[in-house]
């Protein structure tokens, strides 16, 4: 019998792109090689903005001993156990020690050679940030980290406190901060001046802060009122400093007790005092209306225990990061937790984070070092440089062509060249 062939029906763009918005991350990755239709459709930065707004599912990523990074794509059947994947990330100077945030999709990545890179676990891409200003600072002290998106400017910025000791004028210790804001659109560090607020010297600085609602959260104080301590929230749209009142009747000078979290897309507070039976999570449902606050009682862990929420997965269940490092899910309403086991992981992990699947595009950036020459004929400077699909490296000067042929074709769009420490794509 002969085969007929059978055309499919033609269906509107709008329609399409409606049920591909809908669809997880990597589903839509495997579509855009079927045709180039769709993935000229589906590279459009339209649809990656409403695929974003639509993405809830919330994955781990996990840092092991083994300077490796896994995904955790799904925990949905935990009781079974999950599989985890190595992320095939562009190899970097030492390795990779920290993931420092995440959003839109996006995460914060640091190596041990204190490199900065943005990278999205679902495609891979990735862009590397310029050192900031701390870096070249010769003041010991600790230094934090913050990621989120700028709406207004459609922007990724980075911010970074360090803290540090200097004795003042009447030869009294002081706990100083100095404080800058990245913005991968402009390619730059800035210096945030006039700070209002003195952040709490971080106990553990890879988790001193928060990011919910377009804004980045510490714990803190008021500069003129030492003993008014609040939740200082940094606005990235309007790079200004703004607070929150902890819960009514929480305490939170002591730093030794509390920090900062999300849980299920809210900010909450983590402490142990006046809980002698383990955790306190104090989870604002509402943003910014204090009213809202309520508070899950977890027992049998402390602060001290690495003790870290990190998502809900059923109603009345957590995962939490606890000391070992170890997952737990713990239920709240029978106050019972069993440990969620992680297929895949060489060594232990050393902490996790949460983060949502999106085809949200890291900044491209080419980033040129100064290295010492190997000799006297060798004067250029060294470059790598990454894109959607790869990346190449060579000299300084083998890049001027490189650049010039991105620009005559649009590749990248709206360019930026600096001549010095670094050039970028934006």
């Amino acid at each position: 019998m002969r085969l007929k062939m059978v055309s499919m029906p033609y269906l509107p763009e709008e329609i399409l792109f409606n049920i591909f918005s809908r669809l997880p991350a990597k589903s839509v990755g495997k579509c855009r090689c079927l045709s180039k239709q769709w993935l000229d459709l589906l590279s459009t930065k339209q649809f990656i903005k409403s695929h974003l707004a639509r993405a809830n599912q919330e994955n781990l990523i996990l840092t092991t001993t083994k300077y490796t990074i896994r995904s955790v794509d799904t925990i949905k059947g935990y009781d079974r156990g999950t599989v985890s994947r190595d992320l095939k990330l562009l190899a970097v100077p030492g390795h990779w020690v920290e993931v420092l945030g995440s959003c839109d999709g996006l995460l914060l990545l640091k190596s041990n050679a204190g490199k900065l890179f943005m990278v999205n676990p679902i495609t891979l891409e990735q862009a590397k940030i310029p050192k900031s200003p701390l870096a070249f600072n010769y003041h010991e002290g600790e230094t934090i980290y913050g990621f989120g998106y700028d709406r207004v400017r459609d922007d990724y910025n980075v911010v970074t406190a360090r803290f540090y000791y200097k004795l003042n004028e009447m030869d009294v210790l002081e706990t100083l901060i100095d404080m800058y804001v990245y913005s991968a659109k402009r390619g730059f560090w800035e210096k945030i001046k006039n700070l209002s607020y003195d952040c709490m010297y971080p106990v553990f600085p890879c988790r001193a802060g928060a990011y919910v609602n377009e804004a980045y959260h510490w714990l803190g104080a008021r500069r003129r009122d030492l003993d008014c301590n609040v939740i200082m929230v940094f606005d990235f749209a309007k790079e200004v400093f703004s607070e929150i009142s902890p819960p009514s009747g929480v305490d939170i000078k002591d730093q030794l007790s509390f920090t900062l979290g999300v849980l299920g897309g809210c900010l909450c507070v983590i402490g142990d005092v006046n809980n002698s039976q383990g955790m306190d999570v104090w989870i604002m449902k509402e943003y910014g209306v204090a009213d809202s606050w309520f508070k899950l009682s977890v027992d049998g862990y402390h602060l001290g225990d690495l003790f870290k929420p990190l998502c809900f997965v059923e109603e009345g269940e957590v995962v939490l990061v606890v000391k070992g490092p170890r997952l737990v899910v713990y239920n709240v309403k029978e106050r019972t937790s069993r440990d969620l086991l992680v297929d895949g992981i060489p060594g232990k992990f050393v902490d996790g984070c949460t983060f949502i699947e999106s085809l949200v595009l890291p900044p491209v950036t080419l980033c040129c070092h100064r290295e010492e020459p190997a000799s006297d004929k060798d004067k250029s400077e060294n470059c790598w440089v990454t894109y959607p699909f790869g990346y190449v490296s060579g000299s300084a000067a083998d890049f001027t062509d490189t650049y010039a042929y991105f620009m005559k074709t649009g590749f990248f769009g709206k360019a930026h060249y600096s001549y010095g420490n670094h050039m970028s794509w934006l």
